[in-house]
């Protein structure tokens, strides 16, 4: 399992986390939609990041995240029939590791990739992405690639 991203799109990332600190940050991954998307053990590539605002009342962003529904399908409508699509979120865990939550678990969908990242005191640190797996219970970490631009 992997996710394939450039600096560029590493770069926005790590912006957005850090500008929302101390609320988790959030928004889509897109990229060309493989073949084997609904395979666990897929390769995607992201080929940008769309922050979109956190959802949540003011005194949950501090521990979690919820993208409009209306807004994702907006931005699902533009991309419809280019072989392009929504290949993952990111989000980030201010102060706290870039391990899922169990709240993370319940609210994920199968295929996606699920990038978190750790922000302490503002500063972007470590990455990491996860797929859930099919029956919903775990999720399995996938390798982060950067790729040259």
């Amino acid at each position: 399992m992997t996710l394939r991203a450039g600096r560029e799109v590493v770069d926005e990332v790590s912006r957005a986390c850090a500008a929302a600190y101390p609320e988790e940050a959030c928004g889509l991954l897109l990229g060309p939609v493989p073949e084997d998307f609904d395979r666990l053990g897929r390769e995607v590539r992201a080929d940008r990041a769309l922050a979109l605002p956190n959802g949540w009342d003011s005194s949950a962003k501090t521990n979690r995240y919820a993208i409009d529904p209306r807004r994702l399908a907006e931005v699902e409508r533009g991309l419809s029939g280019t072989g392009r699509g929504v290949v993952g979120f990111y989000h980030s865990h201010p102060d706290h590791p870039a391990w899922p939550s169990p709240f993370d678990l319940k609210m994920a969908w199968p295929c996606l990739s699920y990038w978190i990242v750790r922000v302490d005191a503002g500063a972007p640190l470590d990455g990491r992405s996860w797929q859930r797996t099919e029956d919903g219970r775990s999720f399995v970490e996938e390798e982060i690639v950067l790729e040259d631009s």
